[in-house]
Order: structure tokens, then C-alpha cells, then sequence
């Protein structure tokens, strides 16, 4: 009786704790969203830090949509821009819910960056990116030729990178998909529909937007074409754009509630819609240090 009453203990304290666990992992439910000024574009704006502004946007048309953007100031002298992972071998990454990386690297926000493969249910598993993660002077996973990425030179200007090449005059680089924007011009293919994370700089490359699209879940947000992605962003004020990722690793997060992490979009999950899958790394945001 007593080993039966300890393997009941047990298992009450294990499911508190994965029921604690995925409760700071999960935007809560649906029906407490409150979604005002439909079909209006994105709006109001919320300043979240110097430099970094938010905003969010739903539509009824075509189709139910719900967004996010982040703009963030590039020449703001108090942000730092990085890539937050869990390094695991020397091409893969210990598998992480983005809020996770927040609290990790003391981030103000970040977003899923990076297509990767397997695909894990929970965090821990090591996963390979498909493409380029570049970052403080290491590399990983292999260059994608026939994909595009968002890169950083040494000299701290921003801009998309053709192919992915390991350039020695780049001090940060994320693999994505393909851009989408190319100096005005939507080159977004009009299919398929899904989730997207995308990031936009504008022609000066004194913005850079964030923009998260929840997809797959029908009623609520269906999901939009690499196109309406970047006729999005265009209208933020990006020239330039690239779909860093997309499916059920879209997500969203920000510093900030009384559990320290704010899930801002809500992910599509075969477990409970708006849980975040577990991806490779991110692309985050915080309040540079001082230089000493």
C-alpha cells in the first residue's frame, strides 16, 4: 500500500508540474482575447522599450486572420539583436519553447527563427536546422544554396543575403526560407497558406518589423500566402523581407506578466492550440549592455 500511495504521490506531483510547465508556456484560452478594430490594419501602437513599438491586427477577409508585428529601431543604441539557442552539437541544437530562450538570455522579445528538422512535441530533443545559423564567431548547420538569409555585417548594417554563404564580414546570420520583398517588389508566391514568421527592413534600414501570422486554425486565423505576407509588410514600411519561418513554430514572445513571459500569438499545436512547439533557436531582442 505504501509503494501504491508513493507512485499516486508521484504522479499527482509530476502532472502539477507539467501542468505548471505548459501553463507558462501557453497564452491561455481563446475566449479571453479581446480583438478590436477588425478589417482596420494593425493598430494601436504599444511601446514596449525605447526603440520597440508592438501592434496587432485581425481580419474577418478573406479569410479569419490574426497578427503580430514588432518594429524595433536598428539605431537605437540601447537594443542588441541576437540569436538565442541551446548549442548541442556542432550542427543541432537543444530543442527550446521560446519562452524558454527569453528567460535564458534575458530577452525583451523574440521570435522562431530557422527551419529545423525533427519536429519535437517537447523540449530537450536535439534538432538539425536546415540552413545557415550563424552568431559570436561559430556556425551551424550547413548553407542552403537555393535559400535566402537575414545577416548582419560586422559593421552592423542588416540586409538579405542570397544563397547562404558563410561570410567572413558577418557577424550574425539566420537561415530562412526565400525573401519575399526585394527592394518594393512582392515576390511572394501566392500558395501555400499557413502560420508565418517573416522579418522586413525598410529601404533606410533604420526599422526592422517582426511579423507573426497564426495559421491552421480554422475560425480563428487561417494562415496567409508568402504574397499577403508581403504585401503586410509593405505596408508597414519594409522594402525588403524574408520568411524566416512558418507552420506550428510560429511564435511570439515578450518579457513581462506575472509569469515573466507573455505568449503573444497563439501556436498551433496537436496538444493544446496555442502551445509552443519547441523549436531550434531564435531571433531575440535585448537592452544592450554598457560598454566597459
Amino acid at each position: 500500500m505504501r509503494l501504491v500511495g508513493g507512485l499516486l504521490a508521484l504522479g499527482v506531483v509530476m502532472g502539477l508540474g507539467m501542468a505548471l510547465v505548459i501553463w507558462t508556456a501557453w497564452p491561455g484560452p481563446r475566449w479571453l482575447e479581446r480583438w478590436s478594430n477588425e478589417n482596420a490594419g494593425f493598430g494601436p501602437w504599444a511601446s514596449w522599450h525605447p526603440g520597440m513599438a508592438y501592434a496587432r491586427g485581425a481580419w474577418s477577409s478573406p479569410r479569419p486572420l490574426k497578427a503580430h508585428v514588432v518594429r524595433l529601431d536598428l539605431h537605437d543604441p540601447g537594443l542588441e539583436l541576437v540569436v538565442s539557442a541551446r548549442t548541442a552539437t556542432p550542427d543541432g541544437f537543444r530543442s527550446a519553447w521560446a519562452s524558454g530562450l527569453l528567460r535564458q538570455d534575458g530577452l525583451l522579445a523574440a521570435i522562431n527563427a530557422t527551419p529545423f528538422k525533427p519536429e519535437p512535441y517537447v523540449p530537450g530533443p536535439v534538432v538539425h536546422t536546415q540552413g545557415l545559423v550563424f552568431t559570436g564567431g561559430w556556425a551551424v548547420g550547413d548553407p542552403v544554396s537555393n535559400l535566402d538569409a537575414l545577416v548582419r555585417s560586422r559593421t552592423g548594417a542588416w540586409s538579405l543575403q542570397r544563397g547562404q554563404t558563410v561570410d567572413p564580414q558577418i557577424d550574425l546570420g539566420l537561415g530562412g526560407f526565400l525573401a519575399n520583398l526585394r527592394s518594393g517588389q512582392n515576390l511572394g508566391e501566392m500558395r501555400p497558406r499557413d502560420a508565418v514568421t517573416a522579418v522586413g527592413l525598410s529601404a533606410d534600414r533604420r526599422w526592422m518589423y517582426w511579423l507573426v501570422v497564426d495559421g491552421g486554425q480554422p475560425g480563428y486565423s487561417e494562415g496567409t500566402t508568402p504574397f499577403e505576407a508581403g504585401e503586410m509588410l509593405l505596408k508597414l514600411g519594409a522594402t525588403d523581407a524574408i520568411l524566416l519561418d512558418g507552420g506550428a513554430s510560429t511564435t511570439l514572445v515578450s518579457a513581462g506578466g506575472w509569469r515573466g513571459v507573455k505568449v503573444m500569438n497563439r501556436p498551433r499545436s496537436p496538444w493544446v492550440t496555442g502551445l509552443q512547439r519547441p523549436i531550434a533557436c531564435a531571433l531575440g531582442v535585448r537592452t544592450k549592455a554598457p560598454a566597459r
